[in-house]
C-alpha cells in the first residue's frame, strides 16, 4: 500500500493497482483530519482499517 493521506493506492498479488482517493478538496488540508492506521508498503488485507477521517466541520 502506498498512502498519501488523502489518497492511496492498494496493490494487489497480481500486480493490478487501484488508486483511492477520499473527499472532495481534501488536498487543501494538507493532511489534516486524516490518520493512517497502516505503513507505507504494508500488505493489507480485506476487513483491515487503512485510514481514518475525521470530522472536518
Amino acid at each position: 500500500m502506498v498512502s498519501n493521506t488523502d489518497t492511496f493506492a492498494i496493490r494487489a498479488a497480481d500486480g493490478e493497482e487501484l488508486l483511492i482517493h477520499i473527499g472532495i478538496d481534501t488536498v487543501k488540508l494538507n493532511g489534516k483530519f486524516f490518520k493512517l492506521c497502516v505503513k507505507q508498503e504494508q500488505p493489507v488485507k480485506k476487513g483491515n482499517l487503512i485510514e481514518k477521517m475525521y470530522n472536518v466541520s
